[in-house]
């Protein structure tokens, strides 16, 4: 009799299990390159050898060249942990297929990740929410989920931001979360960092008046 109860616990601990292994993982989104932010630097030794490294505030900053030639940036705080990771499309190939199901570097634009996630994210009070850099404009937008802050970056020809800026959409282009030509901006990089990084680097959020935190599945 013992053992048939035994057998049958074990029958529902492995159904169990099968079925907790079968459901999304709400957390693997939170992930560039199968590494997250909160994760130790030893996990970054998959990549290989380092293209270059820094030092920033005590803080150790460790980039890769990877084989599809885009590029990863780590920073590992004085606790040795991973508080900052940033995966940027360099162009250089046509893999766009990045970590984030459902996003494609060069493809995805600004106006797709407004519509997914329900709202046009926020800016930060110390960190621009548009910088024009020598191919374009290059625009952030922030999401934030659980304790990671996500930020995208979505670059637009200066051509494409200047007429869609002169028609007079949604103001000067400064305010956090503005969609000034989100249709033509497409995604070159994404940054996930903890929120305390992102609080004492960049500042408080300013959020756009319909920003949610995402529950990202």
């Amino acid at each position: 009799m013992n053992r048939k109860i035994s057998s049958h616990c074990a029958l529902i601990a492995a159904t169990a299990l099968l079925i907790l292994l079968s459901l999304p993982n709400p957390l693997k989104a939170q992930s560039l390159l199968g590494i997250r932010v909160g994760d130790t630097p030893s996990k970054l030794s998959k990549f290989g050898p380092v293209s270059g490294e820094d030092k920033y505030k005590g803080m150790d900053l460790f980039r890769w060249i990877l084989p599809n030639r885009n590029s990863l940036m780590a920073t590992v705080d004085r606790e040795g942990e991973i508080v900052y990771l940033e995966s940027d499309w360099r162009g250089k190939s046509d893999e766009t297929g990045c970590d984030l199901a459902g996003l494609k570097f060069g493809e995805t634009t600004l106006a797709d990740l407004s519509k997914r996630f329900g709202s046009n994210g926020f800016a930060f009070k110390k960190r621009p929410h548009v910088t024009r850099t020598d191919d374009g404009v290059m625009l952030l937008n922030s999401w934030e989920v659980e304790n990671v802050m996500i930020t995208f970056y979505t670059r637009i020809s200066e051509a494409d931001y200047d007429k869609a800026q002169g028609a007079g959409a949604n103001g000067d282009g400064s305010a956090a979360g503005s969609t000034i030509g989100a249709e033509y901006a497409k995604l070159a990089g994404i940054s996930m960092a903890n929120a305390a990084y992102a609080k004492s680097e960049w500042g408080v959020q300013i959020p756009n008046p319909a920003y949610k935190k995402v529950d990202w599945k």
